[in-house]
């Protein structure tokens, strides 16, 4: 049997804000799909199938591209990463795989169907679903399908038998990560992965925990729960190795917060500098809880890039939001991560819950005092399954489940709604506060000589040449609300 796995274009992404400018880098760059690679790895260890990957953003392919490729690789299950922003992409994606041949198992993991399995698993192009943590169950789906056993004997598997929807949960989480097999990087062109802010090029990417046990309201990432679960160090730079032994140099660390364990986040640092590898390493952390030491430590084992979630620049809202945190630990940790030499990049929400604009423009001139290397501004928006969404039917803000109503017919016409401010800003407003929020960022002359000042090589120079295009182009975005 030969096993595909996809992870689909974004042509008809859902886009809620203007292009996020350096956003969490997948917008500057190609980054591989880690979650498909997990799966690959697994099928490869648990089965005896072909098992190969398509990452078709990185292939820049069109939906005849993909046509082309289901000829000539002939799959007989095809797999597809599938979040609420690409579902109109998966649908169409799969649509290709059953013209080419309609026997072909479609079979779709990831965030979305996690949340409307029930929806998703009515579309008619759809074979089945695999719920929760895919690595073990997809395997368990692919030697069922071979043997012709029955479907319904696979925990986390959901899938239709005479009109009737067979949905048996998911399996408990993974609790040792240390059990998963490392990505299958083997199976994808590793040299054409890069970001516009690496210092290298290839990259990758990698997830070292999963979980995380804070409360933000509008967080969207609830596939892998509250439980905060991690990898050891060992287990972690072993993978780091085996990636420099084939060129790979840059890391993005995934995790929601990469600090929240402080021994492990030593342990790591110690394994790679007893190891002597020459590697460089990003992150995502919380303000909260970070010291010089910690952060020296990081950099001096290879951590150049730390991303921190602020959202606001209003103590209050930031309560509204149950951020936990203060804007002096934000000053500290940016004064911090700056003083050990790490590149810094801060996200930030307008149009929160209870905001005026009063307070949106607190955020934008706080965002300005903190001595970034780059900002993310965006809209808060309501997405599915967040307190912020919940919120908002409490509070009459929203009225309709039109997440759902998406997932039951998804169109390429839908458009998310963001919360707004106090009195309910209309879109044109928020839209303008965004673009400003970027231009007053982007645009100060102290900025552009600072970064100026940085560049170290002509490579350098190029990469941030390139990012400078991004931004202009993007704060000359104009509402068309």
């Amino acid at each position: 049997m030969k096993v595909l796995l996809i992870n689909p274009p974004d042509i008809n992404m859902i886009r809620t804000n203007l292009p996020a400018v350096l956003d969490s880098e997948e917008h500057v760059g190609y980054y591989p799909p880690i979650g498909l690679l997990y799966v690959a790895a697994h099928a490869e260890k648990e089965t005896n199938y072909k098992i190969e990957v398509l990452d078709t953003l990185v292939e820049e392919l069109d939906y005849d591209g993909i046509e082309k490729e289901i000829i000539r690789r002939q799959p007989d299950v095809v797999g597809i990463q599938t979040m609420t922003f690409t579902l109109i992409d998966v649908i169409k994606t799969a649509r290709v795989v059953k013209k080419v041949n309609k026997n072909i198992h479609v079979c779709l993991g990831g965030p979305h169907i996690n949340l409307y399995p029930d929806e998703t698993i009515a579309i008619p192009e759809i074979d089945s679903l695999v719920l929760g943590e895919g690595e073990h169950a997809f395997a368990d789906l692919l030697k069922c399908l071979d043997s012709n056993s029955e479907l319904a004997k696979v925990k986390g598997i959901v899938f239709q038998k005479n009109g009737k929807i067979i949905n048996p949960g998911a399996r408990p989480m993974i609790e040792n990560l240390d059990t998963l097999v490392h990505p299958a990087r083997n199976l994808i062109p590793i040299e054409k992965y890069w970001s516009v802010l690496a210092k290298n090029a290839p990259i990758t990417t990698s997830m070292t925990s999963r979980g995380c046990p804070f409360k933000c309201i509008f967080c969207d990432r609830p596939f892998f729960g509250k439980s905060f679960r991690f990898r050891s160090a060992k287990n972690v730079v072993d993978e780091m190795e085996e990636c420099v032994k084939v060129g790979i140099r840059e890391f993005v660390f995934y995790d929601d917060t990469f600090t929240i364990d402080r021994k492990r986040v030593y342990g790591i640092c110690e394994e790679i500098e007893k190891r002597k590898l020459d590697v460089f390493w990003s992150v995502r952390a919380r303000v909260a809880g970070l010291d010089e030491k910690i952060l020296m430590t990081m950099r001096k084992a290879g951590c150049i890039r730390i991303h921190f979630g602020v959202e606001s620049g209003n103590e209050e809202i930031l309560k509204v939001m149950k951020k936990g945190i203060t804007l002096e630990e934000i000053r500290t940790a940016f004064k911090l991560a700056k003083k050990v030499g790490m590149t810094t990049l801060g996200y930030f929400m307008l149009g929160n819950p209870s905001e005026t604009r009063e307070q949106m423009m607190e955020t934008i001139e706080f965002a300005n005092t903190l001595n970034a290397d780059y900002a993310n501004f965006a809209l808060t928006t309501p997405y599915p399954a967040t307190e912020l969404y919940q919120m908002g039917f409490e509070e009459g803000i929203i009225e309709d489940d039109y997440w759902r109503e998406f997932a039951k017919n998804p169109t390429e016409e839908f458009a998310p709604r963001f919360w707004g401010g106090e009195g309910h800003l209309a879109e044109d407003e928020l839209m303008e506060m965004l673009v400003y929020s970027y231009k007053s960022f982007y645009r100060r002359p102290r900025y552009m000589l600072n970064q100026l000042l940085q560049v170290r090589s002509w490579a350098e120079l190029k990469r941030k040449i390139k990012a400078g295009l991004l931004l202009l182009r993007n704060t000359e975005f104009k509402s068309t609300a």
